[in-house]
């Protein structure tokens, strides 16, 4: 397909698409399976990557000051996560996104439908962005931050299996396909005939 004939973000997929996929990451079990498998294996390559680089991974707050901000941090964190997506979204869709909490997720959603991608975009911009922010952090916070950003930046890299996984699953679309992610479910459409293979 050339630029001309690529489709748009839209409020409504064209009327001659039709369904190709329907991924929920919390009850599809493959899924699930798939991001329970990413999410340990970034842990494990995280952990490495501290051991080998030589962080210190201690701080002179003591136990309980410690575990208090690192908490604050992550959750702190983990709303800033979502709310780059709903950002993103709207920047790229101009749909205001909505926000709930999907235990254990916490969720970003919009009925816009975007292009794959724009999905992709959606999907990765908090890990890159915050990746990119947090590990500049580990090398520029004093001693003491350190290991409250080592834990943020573990949250970050691991907590984003989901969006590895659908962005993957997104990747694999023809370029013609629209996307939608409602927070609950995300729904692709293509053209019907040829075009949508």
């Amino acid at each position: 397909m050339n630029a001309r004939n690529d489709p748009k973000p839209a409020v409504a997929p064209p009327p001659d698409y039709r369904v190709h996929t329907r991924l929920d990451l919390k009850n599809d079990t493959r899924a699930a399976a798939a991001v329970r498998t990413v999410l340990v294996l970034t842990v494990a390559v995280l952990l490495g990557a501290a051991v080998v680089l030589g962080l210190p991974l201690r701080s002179g707050w003591g136990t309980a000051p410690t575990v208090v901000v690192t908490v604050v941090a992550c959750l702190g964190y983990l709303a800033v996560h979502e709310l780059t997506h709903g950002l993103v979204s709207r920047i790229l869709s101009g749909v205001r996104p909505t926000y709930a909490v999907r235990f254990p997720f916490l969720t970003t959603g919009s009925d816009a439908w975007l292009t794959r991608n724009a999905a992709v975009t959606v999907t990765l911009a908090p890990v890159a962005l915050w990746g990119a922010v947090l590990v500049a952090l580990l090398f520029a916070v004093p001693v003491d931050f350190v290991l409250t950003v080592f834990v943020v930046t573990v949250v970050n890299f691991a907590g984003s299996a989901g969006d590895y996984v659908q962005a993957g699953a997104l990747w694999r679309l023809p370029a013609s396909a629209l996307v939608q992610d409602n927070g609950h479910e995300t729904t692709t459409v293509v053209p019907a005939g040829p075009a949508g293979r």
